[in-house]
């Protein structure tokens, strides 16, 4: 094969249970960038086994223990794009190779047809270094790695990932149901070391952040910024980012006169940095800061505060409260609340009024089809509504046919229609039920 330093990786194929080992997962990424631009032609692709373990850096000459790897790729059933980043809502299982052979030194595999279409010029993807790969002694480590490089914004050599629930998050991982029950245990081996051995051995630093329900942890999201190395730079690990654009938070930190060394510090340890007995619950942490930098403003306003620095990075890491800014917050949420009320009373409406239109126009559809199939029925409902109704009687262009006065004249037409409706209830039986229903129910919204 081509010495490829890398290789392209749909977003939905890192997102994938963790059921193979840190070798097998190594090896699926050498194999996909050997096939990467022969994908759209071709239905299999070779490969030297002694290629393969060059670029592996696999020593071993037990060719057995390289098969038995294969072997579990062609069997392993794995889930498909479990964080759903790409929004396209649509979870699979596959196999990550169909099938695999060696003979005379040569190996040559396949993917599923499915999976083949999606691994070519992805939509979303991430770029693997196929040599940064081969120094993870973990496959969590690797695993998560490649979920940084997924989430890692090259423009500005930072990102985040959402937050991810335990239970997704352990799916990543490759943790079975019954392992690591005790969250202690799975912080320190499935997230901890993990995080540990990317910042040891690759230019990403990475740290975790914990959103608790109920005072449990519920799920974590993942920050990680690339540390690079600039000519003639100091070794000091402040200035490595003077160059770079700043997370928002590291910005707003430096603007209230943070250090970069401080801000981007607090910012990587989210609310790890804040006195355990002092952390918040329910509550971002980019709006946690906001709060407390309003806090330094409103008290600077008061000559309150002597040193900025000192006072905020207290007040971040004590949780001083901030009653004014809660408050502020509260009238802004309230506003809020009682604008998304008027717009969805405003939408209901909207709706409600379509849902008439439609079941006026369906009902118009058998009006139209009854008065077809019986002319004389419409001779009979016109008679009655003369009768009976003056104002029909004085619309009613009488040197006109009944056909001709209820095709040209939009509000007779409406009479009709209401009146055939009338006599003839067994006929609209059917739009009664699809449309009295969501009306009904549109009624009840407005009514709470």
């Amino acid at each position: 094969m081509q010495d490829k330093k890398e290789v392209i990786k749909h977003s939905a194929a890192i997102h994938i249970q963790n059921n193979i080992t840190h070798l097998q997962r190594r090896a699926w990424n050498v194999l996909l960038a050997n096939a990467y631009d022969d994908l759209p032609s071709d239905d299999e692709y070779d490969i030297r086994v002694q290629d393969l373990m060059r670029v592996l850096e696999f020593d071993s000459k037990n060719e057995a223990h390289l098969k038995e790897s294969l072997k579990a790729l062609t069997t392993c059933g794995v889930e498909w794009n479990i964080l759903d980043k790409d929004n396209e809502k649509e979870w699979g299982v596959t196999t990550l190779l169909a099938q695999a052979k060696i003979k005379r030194g040569t190996c040559t595999y396949a993917y599923s047809p499915e999976l083949r279409r999606r691994l070519h010029n992805p939509r979303m993807y991430a770029r693997i270094n196929l040599s940064m790969q081969n120094k993870f002694d973990s496959k969590h480590a690797q695993a998560l790695w490649e979920l940084c490089v997924d989430y890692l914004d090259e423009s500005r050599n930072y990102g985040e990932t959402a937050f991810i629930p335990l239970v997704d998050f352990r799916k990543l991982m490759g943790i079975e149901v019954e392992q690591y029950l005790l969250f202690k245990l799975f912080n320190t081996r499935v997230i901890k070391e993990p995080v540990a051995e990317i910042n040891r051995v690759t230019d990403f630093l990475v740290s975790v952040e914990y959103k608790r329900e109920q005072r449990k942890v519920a799920a974590v999201k993942f920050k990680v910024r690339r540390v690079l190395q600039l000519p003639s730079q100091a070794t000091r690990q402040e200035s490595l980012f003077l160059d770079y654009e700043d997370a928002p938070v590291v910005w707003e930190l430096k603007q209230a006169g943070l250090s970069p060394k401080d801000a981007w510090k607090i910012w990587q340890q989210g609310f790890e940095y804040v006195s355990p007995d002092k952390r918040p619950h329910g509550v971002e942490f980019d709006a946690y800061i906001h709060e407390k930098i309003d806090l330094l403003k409103r008290r600077k306003a008061i000559g309150k505060v002597q040193t900025s620095t000192g006072f905020l990075m207290k007040a971040i890491s004590e949780n001083y409260a901030n009653p004014e800014f809660t408050a502020v917050q509260a009238k802004k949420s309230q506003a809020k609340d009682k604008q998304a009320e008027v717009t969805k009373r405003q939408r209901l409406e909207e709706k409600g009024v379509e849902l008439e239109k439609s079941r006026r126009i369906a009902a118009r559809e058998v009006c139209e089809r009854l008065i077809s199939e019986s002319p004389e029925m419409l001779a009979a409902v016109v008679r009655t509504l003369q009768e009976n109704d003056m104002e029909f009687q004085k619309a009613y262009d009488q040197r006109k046919t009944p056909s001709d006065n209820y095709e040209n004249t939009a509000f007779l037409k409406h009479w009709i229609d209401r009146e055939i409706e009338r006599l003839q209830p067994e006929h609209f039986g059917s739009i009664q039920e699809t449309y009295d229903e969501q009306l009904r129910e549109i009624e009840n919204q407005l009514a709470d």
